[in-house]
C-alpha cells in the first residue's frame, strides 16, 4: 500500500498518527497509557511475525493511531508522561526522550 493510500485510509477513518515507536510491546505501554485516560488509540504497523526480538532499519515501526479530535489530548498525556518520574518503563522514556509535545503547549 502507498503511503498516499495510508494517508488516505487514515482521513476516511477519522484517525491521524500520534507517535510512532520501535515494537509492539512499547506501543500496547503507550496504548494502555492513553486508554487509562479516555483516549482510545490503536497501533498500525507492516510488521510481520518473527520469531527474533530485533528490527532493521524501522521495519518494527508500530504507529499509534488517535481520532483526530483526539489528538491534542493525547499530545498532552505523553506530554506530561515524558516529564514524570517513571523508572518502571526505561523503554518508553527512550521512546519519548526526542518527541516533541504540541505547539502551544505549557509543557
Amino acid at each position: 500500500m502507498a503511503e498516499d493510500e495510508i494517508r488516505e485510509e487514515e482521513n476516511e477513518e477519522g484517525l491521524t498518527e500520534l507517535i510512532s515507536v520501535q515494537g509492539e510491546m512499547t506501543a500496547q505501554v503507550i496504548i494502555g497509557l492513553l486508554e487509562s485516560e479516555g483516549v482510545e488509540a490503536m497501533m498500525r504497523s507492516h510488521q510481520t511475525f518473527s520469531a527474533l526480538p530485533f528490527t532493521v532499519d524501522g521495519m518494527g515501526a508500530v504507529r499509534i493511531m488517535v481520532r483526530k479530535e483526539d489528538l491534542d489530548k493525547a499530545k498532552n498525556i505523553l506530554a506530561d508522561y515524558k516529564h514524570e518520574e517513571d523508572e518502571d518503563n526505561p523503554a518508553l522514556k527512550k521512546e519519548l526522550a526526542d518527541w516533541k509535545p504540541p505547539e502551544g503547549s505549557a509543557h
